[in-house]
């Protein structure tokens, strides 16, 4: 019974106890994952899509969106640890209502963007070999994903994320570097103002 209190604090949250002195950087591996939902294929093909049309002109409204995304992670990461519960378990304490409200928002949401997420994929996929078509690479990255959650191994997972995050970091920072970004006007885009081309 020592043994169990020992893992537990003072309001009977799960203790993790102190980190390990060896293998630190085994513990960043979670956190990459986390980080890499927060910026996927999606946010990268709209927001290429979006400089290529309006330029820096809406790059206020990016700033807003990654402020927007940190606070609303934090928080639910805040939450979860001053409560020990989930968000979910934080909406239903509020009453029965909010079980359907999220429920039919989470149904609705989780179709719209696993095809936004499936399709976000497969655009640069299908650009860089057109003999496939776009649907086809939905289908396929579908799938693949479908199978890293089948197959119920987070290790293969977080290491197939870890070479892709690296991929992403070159290729983006490989392409800023060799876009070399007018400072000045970049500057200029993250005031709000009317845009004059529409689309």
């Amino acid at each position: 019974m020592a043994d169990n209190a020992a893992q537990f604090d003072e309001r009977g949250f799960p203790d993790a106890g102190d980190p390990p002195k060896t293998g630190r950087w085994k513990l960043i591996g979670p956190g990459i994952v986390v980080a890499v939902t927060g910026v996927g294929a999606g946010d990268l093909v709209a927001t290429l899509i979006a400089g290529s049309r309006f330029g820096y002109a809406l790059l206020w409204a990016a700033v807003i969106g990654c402020i927007v995304k940190i606070a609303l992670a934090e928080g639910s990461a805040r939450y979860h640890l001053a409560t020990g519960s989930t968000m979910l378990d934080g909406w239903k304490s509020l009453g029965r209502w909010t079980s359907w409200y999220f429920g039919i928002y989470i149904m609705i949401w989780g179709f719209v963007y696993g095809a936004t997420a499936m399709s976000a994929t497969a655009l640069p996929l299908a650009t860089l070999f057109p003999a496939v078509p776009l649907w086809l690479w939905a289908i396929l990255s579908g799938s693949l994903c479908a199978i890293f959650v089948a197959l119920n191994k987070y290790e293969m997972f977080e290491n197939a994320m870890k070479l892709f995050i690296g991929v992403m970091f070159v290729i983006v920072v490989g392409v800023a570097i060799m876009v070399v970004p007018n400072v000045g006007e970049a500057l200029t885009g993250l005031v709000v103002k009317a845009t004059q081309r529409t689309y």
